[in-house]
Parts: structure tokens; C-alpha cells; sequence
């Protein structure tokens, strides 16, 4: 079947808006879905307790995904996507960590440690990862106001208790 040059022309159009481009967050209301930028940011707060619990906590743009394992037990609690509000204050106290500043730490097996991961957009693989563990007997005001803050959103979103 023959085509006509406009009929082509808007085809070509289609296919160029449907494939490839960058993601441009859009306007949402709290509640709605916003996977949020696929290749930028992405921060991931992993707990371990000496006692074999963790939690692993996941923050891309504006959604939240957190899990909870005490030994071979995991409990998956989902995704949820935060209020604008809420995911500007994380982002905010991320950026607080100065991540990319801190020494590498290393991990404190006997107190249990906080894995700290920032995945910045850039770099030779198209990402920056950077990783510094953190003991959880730490009096780092930084460490300690995000994981404050995490708690209050696991709370809020998955009902349950973080301590991490």
C-alpha cells in the first residue's frame, strides 16, 4: 500500500514523539502515578542491624520503595509515591549527606551500619555511584535527620515501625 508524503510525514512525527527523549516530570496530584526519572537520581538508605535485620529503602524522584528482612524472612512493603512536598525534603536531606564529599566509611559489624547510595545521571556508564557506609551509632546530625525522616514516611505510607 502507497502512502501519501503527509501521511508519512505524520507517522514519521508519531514515531519520533513515542521513542527515545528524556523524561520530563509533569504536574500530579498527590496519589497519582509518577515513576519519576528513570535515569536520573536514584538514592537507596540499606540499614543492617547486627542481629541479621535490614531495611533497604529506595527513593527515585518522587516515589519511595521500601522493604524490611530479618533473616531469610522479607517482607516487601511496595511503592508508593510521595506528596511534592515530601519528596523535596528527602532530596533536600540527601543533599545534606554530602555523599559524595564523606569518606568511605567501612562496615561496623558489631553496632550494624547504614549503606548510603546516591546514583548521580553522568559519568563514563552514564551514572555516578557512589557508596559510603555509615556506623548506626553515628552522631552525624545529617544521617541522623534523614533516617528520622525516612521512619516518618515509612510510617505514614506502609504502616509499620522502621528501626533502622
Amino acid at each position: 500500500m502507497r502512502r501519501s508524503v503527509p501521511t508519512c510525514i505524520l507517522i514519521g512525527v508519531l514515531a519520533i514523539g513515542c521513542a527515545g527523549g528524556s523524561y520530563q516530570q509533569g504536574e500530579r496530584k498527590s496519589g497519582e502515578a509518577d515513576r519519576g526519572e528513570t535515569n536520573g537520581r536514584m538514592f537507596d538508605f540499606v540499614s543492617n542491624k547486627p542481629d541479621a535485620d535490614d531495611w533497604q529503602i529506595r527513593i527515585r524522584d518522587t516515589s519511595m520503595w521500601a522493604a524490611y528482612a530479618n533473616g531469610t524472612d522479607e517482607t516487601q512493603l511496595g511503592t508508593v509515591n510521595l506528596e511534592e512536598k515530601e519528596a523535596k525534603r528527602v532530596w533536600k536531606l540527601i543533599d545534606e549527606l554530602d555523599i559524595g564529599g564523606r569518606k568511605k566509611g567501612k562496615k561496623d559489624e558489631d553496632e550494624g551500619y547504614v549503606q548510603l547510595r546516591l546514583r548521580e545521571p553522568g559519568g563514563e556508564s552514564n551514572h555516578d555511584l557512589t557508596t559510603v557506609f555509615v556506623s548506626r551509632a553515628t552522631e552525624d546530625e545529617a544521617v541522623l535527620d534523614l533516617g528520622a525522616y525516612l521512619q516518618k514516611l515509612i510510617l505514614k505510607y506502609h504502616k509499620k515501625q522502621a528501626d533502622f
